[in-house]
C-alpha cells in the first residue's frame, strides 16, 4: 500500500473541498485495486480540476469494489481456506500491540477501508482478511 499511495498528501495538507476525494484513494478505494488506478487518482488529485465525487465514484470505486464482490463471491470457499491460512499466519507472526503501533502510526500495509466492516474489527482479523484478499485477487486476475 505504501507504493500505491506514495505521493497522496496527507489529510491536513488538502484542502477542505478536497478531503471526500482524498479519502475515496486512502479509506474506499480496495488495496487490491491497480497501482496505476492509486497513481491516476492521486494525479488527479493535484490537477486543480474540479472533482465531482459522483462521477469518481461511478467511474473509478465501484467498478474496483464490483470486481472484488465478484471474485470474492465466485471464490467463496477458496477465500475461507485463505482467511483460515492468513489468520494462523498473522497470530504467529504480528502481535496485536504491534499492528495497532504501525496502524496509528500509518506505518502499515493493513487497509483503513472501514467501509468494509460494520465496525472495526481486531487488527489481526483486518490483516488476515486482507491477506487472503490479496492472495485470491492476484491469483486470479
Amino acid at each position: 500500500m505504501f507504493d500505491k499511495l506514495k505521493g497522496l498528501p496527507g489529510h491536513r495538507e488538502v484542502s477542505e473541498e478536497l478531503r471526500k476525494f482524498r479519502n475515496i484513494i486512502s479509506h474506499e478505494l480496495p488495496e487490491t485495486a491497480p497501482k496505476a488506478l492509486f497513481q491516476r487518482l492521486i494525479k488527479l488529485l493535484f490537477s486543480g480540476e474540479k472533482i465531482y465525487i459522483r462521477k469518481v465514484k461511478k467511474m473509478f470505486l465501484n467498478p474496483e469494489l464490483k470486481k472484488e464482490k465478484q471474485l470474492l463471491a465466485r471464490y467463496k470457499v477458496e477465500f475461507k481456506e485463505l482467511k483460515k491460512s492468513a489468520k494462523n499466519w498473522v497470530k504467529k507472526n504480528l502481535p496485536e500491540e504491534k499492528l495497532q503501533k504501525m496502524w496509528k502510526a500509518h506505518e502499515t500495509w493493513l487497509p483503513r477501508r472501514y467501509t468494509i466492516y460494520k465496525r472495526q474489527p481486531a487488527f489481526q482479523k483486518i490483516a488476515a482478511d486482507t491477506l487472503a484478499r490479496f492472495c485470491l485477487i492476484n491469483k486470479y486476475e
